[in-house]
């Protein structure tokens, strides 16, 4: 027997309940991402000798607006809602890849120089939360 010969009708439920996403779970998830990245932020900015920059002091935000908000809507909606896993994992992947982008160009520009590669996160970023949407709707 394979992994992929199993179905879901093969596990009991409790198993097959635990396999979906836990929206309240996620949403802790990211509100801690959120405060490691504002914590992350402040200790940067706080050894920067005044020098700030915009996406380094609301890089928390992606985070917090992207996954926070989304999850405990879901959570709290009176209707269940199922997405498909592959769909979180690619929302997932677009909100790391923004977050990062947004310290990655932060620490560019408190350092004082440009970077030709801060669009390609934004881009990539951007483009993984669109496939999420997409396969979402479409799955």
């Amino acid at each position: 027997m394979y992994a992929s010969d199993t179905r879901e009708q093969d596990f009991p439920k409790e198993k097959r309940r635990a396999a979906a996403p836990s929206f309240v779970k996620l949403a802790r998830n990211y509100l801690l991402v959120a405060l490691v990245v504002a914590l992350f932020g402040a200790i940067y900015e706080s050894a920067s000798f005044g020098v700030y920059s915009w996406f380094m002091l609301y890089a928390w935000a992606i985070p917090m607006l992207l996954g926070t908000v989304p999850a405990l809507m879901a959570a709290t909606s009176a209707k269940p809602i199922r997405i498909h896993r592959t769909a979180v994992r690619f929302w997932n992947a677009g909100i790391a890849t923004l977050t990062v982008g947004a310290l990655f160009t932060g620490v560019v520009q408190i350092y004082g120089t440009q970077s030709g590669w801060s669009w390609a996160y934004g881009i990539a970023g951007s483009f993984l939360l669109l496939i999420a949407i997409l396969y979402g709707f479409f799955k």
